[in-house]
């Protein structure tokens, strides 16, 4: 059997290299591993944070008798008697025609334009214009009775379009005096006689007859 050399005197082994520590032992490990726990710290502390805020206040009625400015609500703004007479006119008038302007100052003149329809003859047309000034008349003697008659006359204005024409024209012009209003009854029935009715009239060509 073969003897192991003899090593000199004082000789000893080298000793084998240490294993590297595991990587949560190295500086940058243990780094991680920190701000790893910090940020679930912060996340407990936001999920958890508000469970004891204090709830916000009922809101309570007031009790009566007690002070404080009151309830604000929508004010509504009353019509004028131009707004009321427009939309009692429309309302008249359905489908013969369309109210353009109004304008009605107290104690001054009423002036009502509207556009006339136009119907499938010439004829259905005049008549048209014709229920108009009644029916217009009507709602205009109806909201001036009930805002105590302060104005001084009615002025109608017709307006269509004729053959020919890009724009429509004024082709009834009337005025009716004050009392001539309160005293006459614009009805339907009245139709053929509607411009004669007026103090004054001016009737184009086209819607006479």
């Amino acid at each position: 059997m073969q003897q192991p050399p003899q090593q000199p005197w004082g000789y000893r082994p080298p000793t084998p290299p240490k294993p590297a520590p595991p990587w949560y032992r190295h500086p940058i490990g243990i780094m991680l591993i920190v701000t790893a726990a910090l940020g679930l710290l912060l996340l407990l502390v936001d999920a958890f944070g508000g469970a004891g805020a204090p709830a916000p206040a009922p809101v309570t009625a007031a009790e009566p008798g007690a002070t404080g400015p009151p309830p604000t609500s929508a004010t509504t703004v009353p019509a004028s008697v131009a707004d009321r007479i427009r939309a009692a006119a429309q309302d008249e008038l359905a489908a013969l025609g369309e109210v353009t302007a109004v304008q009605a100052e107290p104690g001054d003149r009423v002036t009502v334009s509207w556009e006339i329809t136009e119907a499938a003859t010439s004829g259905l047309t005049k008549n048209n214009a014709r229920l108009g000034v009644l029916r217009i008349m009507s709602a205009v003697k109806q909201v001036e009775a009930g805002m105590g008659d302060d104005y001084r006359d009615v002025r109608l204005l017709g307006r269509f379009r004729l053959p020919g024409s890009t724009e429509p024209a004024t082709v009834v012009s009337l005025r009716f005096a004050k009392s001539t209003v309160q005293r006459t009854d614009f009805i339907d029935t009245r139709y053929l006689e509607a411009y004669e009715l007026a103090d004054t009239a001016t009737i184009q060509q086209a819607f006479r007859g």
